[in-house]
C-alpha cells in the first residue's frame, strides 16, 4: 500500500529496480527518461524515495513470525531490488541530494544479517561519502560509457551461439539462514505491475536490448525477445505468489488455535497510532472473514494491559467500520458476537468512532440503525449509553435517529439534567418537521412517561407547543399525559 502513495518517478524506479538481474540498467535509463521529459535541471525526487524508504513498516521476523514495527521499508524489499538500487546509487551518487545516502546506509545498518553483497555496496559508497570532501565530484558517465555499459549488460543475458545460457543466480548469495529470516510478507504487493494508466511510462523502462551477432549488427533474436518479456512474467508470478502467501499467512494467524494470547499481540501496546494503522492494513483486519473477528476481540479482552483509548479506537474503525457501513442485510452472528465482545470493554471509544460514524452517514440506513440500537438495548455500558445520546443530539434529528433515541430511553438510565434539557429543546425545535410521525409521537411519550421525574413545568409547556404541529395518531394520548 506505500508503494501507491509514492510519486509516478519513485514508483517506476522500484519498478525497474525489481525486474531482474539488469535492473539497474533499467533503472539509469529510466532516469535519463525522467529528466528528458521534465527538461533539464528537473531532479529525480530523491528525497521522497529516501523518506519512503526509511520509513518504518511492520513486519514477520524469525522463524516463529513473530510481529515487528521499526523496520526500514527497504530492508523489506526483495535483496535483488536492494542490490540493484545500491548499485545505481554508485553511478549515479554525485547526482544525489546530501544526506539521502548517509539515511539510506543507517537503515541498511539494521539488518540483523546483512547481504554479502549490501555490505560490499555500502562500504564503497561510505568510502564515496569520505572521499567527497577531499576529491572533486566524479564526472558523470558519458553517452559512449553507457551504451558500452547496455551492450555489455545484453550480453551478459544473451544465450551464446549453440551453447546452453549461462544462469547466474544473484539469490545464491542468500542464506538459509537469511531466507528464514524473511517472511513473504515482507515481498508482497509492493512490486505490483503498475494500472494502465502508467502503461505509457513503464513502456519506456522496458526497451529493446540488442544482441550483437557474429556480422556486427544489433538484431533483435528470439532469446532477446524472451528475455525482454522475462521481467514481465517474473513480476506478474511473483505478484500472484506474493498475495497468495501473504493471504496464507495472514489466514493462518488468525486461526491461531492456542487458548492463549499469541505472542505477536503484545506489540499492539507499544504501537503508534500510525504504526498501529500500518499493523491492521497489513494483517487485512477489515476484511478478514468474519468468523475469525470474534476470536481476535476475545485475544484484544484477555491482552494485559489494556489498549490505550486512542488504539482501541484505531482497532474499532479497523475492525468494524469498513463491515458496518456497507451493511445491505442484518449482520452475521459472526459480525454480532464480534461487536459484542469488543464493545463489552471498549465500549467508549468504539462509540466515538463507530456509532458516531453511522449517525453521521447520509441516506436511511436501516440496517445500521438496527444494529446500534441493539447494541445500545444490548452491550453498552451506562456511560456508553448516555455518550450516543449525546453524539444524537450533536447531529440534525432526522426519522433514521428516532429509533435510536427511543432505545437509550429504553435503556432508563439516569441523563444528566442538562442533557435531559437538551433533549427536550431537540425535540420542540423539530416538531414541525415530524409532524406525522409516528416514532417521534413514541419517543415524546417516553420522555414523559419514562422520565416524568425529570420533566419540568417548563418542558411540559414546551412539549404541549411542539404537539401542537403533531397530526400523529398518539396526540390526544400525548395532550392528556401532558
Amino acid at each position: 500500500p506505500w508503494l501507491q502513495s509514492l510519486d509516478k518517478p519513485c514508483r517506476l524506479l522500484l519498478h525497474a529496480l525489481a525486474s531482474g538481474p539488469s535492473g539497474t540498467l533499467a533503472a539509469l535509463r529510466m532516469l535519463q527518461r525522467v529528466e528528458a521529459l521534465e527538461g533539464p535541471g528537473q531532479a529525480f525526487p530523491w528525497q521522497s524515495l529516501t523518506a519512503a524508504l526509511c520509513a518504518q513498516e511492520p513486519a514477520l521476523e524469525g522463524p516463529e513470525g513473530a510481529l515487528a514495527v521499526r523496520h526500514p521499508r527497504l530492508l523489506l524489499l526483495p535483496v535483488v531490488c536492494q542490490r540493484n538500487l545500491f548499485s545505481l546509487l554508485l553511478v549515479v551518487q554525485a547526482a544525489i541530494p546530501e544526506g539521502c545516502l548517509s539515511r539510506l546506509l543507517q537503515a541498511t545498518e539494521q539488518c540483523s544479517h546483512p547481504d554479502a553483497w549490501m555490505r560490499m555496496l555500502g562500504d564503497l559508497l561510505r568510502q564515496g561519502l569520505m572521499r567527497e570532501g577531499h576529491s572533486p565530484a566524479p564526472v558523470p558517465m558519458s553517452a559512449a560509457c553507457q551504451q558500452q555499459l547496455g551492450r555489455r549488460g545484453a550480453a551478459a543475458d544473451a544465450v551464446p551461439q549453440g551453447g546452453k545460457r549461462k544462469k547466474v543466480s544473484e539469490e545464491s548469495l542468500e542464506s538459509d539462514e537469511e531466507r528464514e529470516g524473511r517472511s513473504p510478507l515482507l515481498e508482497e504487493a509492493a512490486f505490483d505491475p503498475p494500472g494502465t494508466q502508467e502503461h505509457g511510462d513503464t513502456a519506456g523502462v522496458e526497451e529493446e536490448v540488442p544482441v550483437e551477432t557474429s556480422g556486427g549488427r544489433s538484431t533483435q533474436s528470439p532469446a532477446g525477445t524472451a528475455l525482454e518479456s522475462a521481467p514481465q512474467d517474473a513480476a506478474e508470478e511473483l505478484r500472484e505468489t506474493s498475495q497468495a502467501e501473504l493471504a496464507a499467512e495472514v489466514q493462518s494467524f488468525l486461526q491461531h488455535s492456542a487458548l492463549s494470547i499469541p505472542p505477536e499481540l503484545h506489540i499492539l501496546n507499544k504501537c503508534s497510532p500510525s504504526q498501529l494503522e500500518g499493523l491492521c492494513s497489513f494483517l487485512q483486519l477489515s476484511t478478514c472473514p468474519e468468523q475469525l473477528l470474534g476470536r481476535f476481540c476475545s485475544w484484544l479482552l484477555a491482552l494485559t494491559p489494556d489498549l490505550s483509548y486512542t488504539s482501541a479506537a484505531v482497532l474499532a474503525e479497523q475492525l468494524f467500520l469498513r463491515r458496518v457501513l456497507s451493511l445491505a442485510r442484518p449482520p452475521s452472528r459472526h459480525l454480532m458476537a464480534a461487536l459484542a465482545s469488543f464493545c463489552s470493554k471498549y465500549s467508549q471509544p468504539f462509540c466515538r468512532v463507530l456509532l458516531a460514524a453511522v449517525m453521521r452517514e447520509p441516506g436511511e440506513g436501516a440496517e445500521q440503525t438496527k444494529l446500534v440500537c441493539e447494541l445500545v438495548e444490548e452491550c453498552l455500558e451506562p456511560d456508553s449509553v448516555i455518550l450516543v445520546l449525546s453524539q444524537v443530539l450533536e447531529v440534525p434529528l432526522s426519522e433514521k435517529l428516532l429509533p435510536v433515541v427511543q432505545a437509550v430511553l429504553g435503556r432508563q438510565e439516569v441523563i444528566p439534567p442538562e442533557l435531559f434539557d437538551l433533549l427536550v429543546l431537540t425535540l420542540c425545535r423539530h416538531a414541525p418537521a415530524f409532524a406525522m410521525s409516528q416514532n417521534y409521537a413514541k419517543l415524546v411519550m417516553a420522555v414523559l412517561t419514562t422520565y416524568q421525574s425529570q420533566v419540568t413545568p417548563g418542558h411540559r409547556s414546551c412539549l404541549a407547543a411542539a404537539l401542537d404541529h403533531s397530526k400523529a395518531a398518539l396526540r390526544k394520548s400525548l395532550q392528556a399525559v401532558l
